[in-house]
């Protein structure tokens, strides 16, 4: 059995920033589950990238990925970080075969808040990073995509696609493997997951006394 320290996860995303850097908030992230592909639920999805065919990956299945929020003096960025699992689905609620994966993604330009989150527009290659199979040690990297209206990803307090709310945090963007932004393979990549922020006292804390927040493999 595998267990991920929440706790040390955090940390290790506040120390990726720059010394000068400070964070404006730190977000626990789970599957959304109005995903088109759901069940099974998923939080990351990357057809036709890793595997060809409809390829998702759960948040929610070890629960330690983390969204950090970092202003480093007026320049604003966004960390993805944490432990996925998915694999091609099997078209009836479950996958084909499944594996773990490391995540780390940062969207270090054209990031600004929009009072409710945060949002990045147009094209950028410095929006990066990778996904890794923790059997294979294979490395597939990740551009974040514009869609049509010029947004590449947005984390806000809204409530998308979650029916009578206005209120959850959800994140959503579009990706491609292509460092150029331009995508020519059929299917679909993208975020579409929500989040609980992590209250700052209690998080710094933790840090300060060597707490660990275990999140255990599901049976």
């Amino acid at each position: 059995m595998k267990t991920f320290l929440t706790a040390a996860l955090i940390a290790g995303t506040a120390m990726s920033a720059s010394a000068g850097s400070t964070v404006v908030g730190q977000y626990l992230l789970d599957d959304h589950h109005d995903g088109n592909q759901n069940p099974p639920p998923y939080g990351l999805r990357l057809d036709n990238l890793i595997e060809t065919g409809v390829f998702t990956m759960s948040l929610g299945f070890y629960s330690d990925t983390i969204l950090t929020v970092y202003d480093d003096g007026g320049n604003l960025s966004i960390n993805i970080s944490g432990t996925l699992n998915g694999g091609l689905i099997d078209g009836v609620g479950g996958y084909i075969s499944s594996d773990d994966y490391l995540v780390d993604f940062t969207y270090a330009v054209n990031v600004s808040d929009v009072g409710n989150g945060w949002e990045v527009n147009g094209f950028d290659a410095g929006n990066t990073g990778t996904v890794t199979n923790m059997s294979t040690n294979a490395v597939t990297t990740l551009y974040g995509m514009p869609n049509i209206d010029g947004l590449n990803f947005a984390f806000l307090a809204d409530g998308h696609r979650i029916g009578n709310d206005n209120s959850t945090w959800v994140g959503r963007g579009w990706l491609t493997g292509e460092s150029d932004g331009s995508n020519p393979l059929a299917g679909d990549r993208d975020w579409l997951f929500t989040a609980t922020e992590i209250p700052a006292p209690g998080s710094m804390a933790l840090l300060g006394l060597g707490g660990l927040v275990a999140g255990r493999r599901r049976r």
